[in-house]
């Protein structure tokens, strides 16, 4: 799991069969807005450049080492987060049953 932004800042020191981030408590911590204080809610913005950068990152390692690389947490199942996830290579989103339709709506609008 990458959750924390050193597990992404140093992902070419891990070997793993595969990655899976941690969306939450990436944009929490890489934010530094605790995801409980509602006050902070609008500066844990999931498009931050630094979260995308450490999840472009991560799947950039991923494909470097033929390790898939999935992103799970609110992030992989905001329609608008999908574009910006794509464009930094993401195939694979975890995300629950009810939000299925709305994630292969918003990822069929970047095709």
């Amino acid at each position: 799991m990458v959750e924390v932004p050193a597990a992404a800042l140093a992902i070419d020191r891990f070997d793993a069969d595969f990655y899976s981030i941690g969306s939450n408590d990436l944009v929490q911590y890489v934010t530094a807005c605790d995801r409980g204080n509602g006050e902070l809610a609008t500066l844990a913005d999931p498009l931050n450049p630094a979260v995308l950068e450490l999840i472009r990152r991560t799947i950039d390692h991923g494909r470097k080492t033929g390790a898939p690389v999935s992103l799970c947490g609110d992030m992989a199942a905001d329609p608008r987060c999908v574009p910006a996830l794509v464009e930094c290579g993401l195939q694979a989103f975890s995300v629950a049953p009810s939000a299925l339709g709305r994630l292969k709506a918003a990822i069929s609008r970047c095709a």
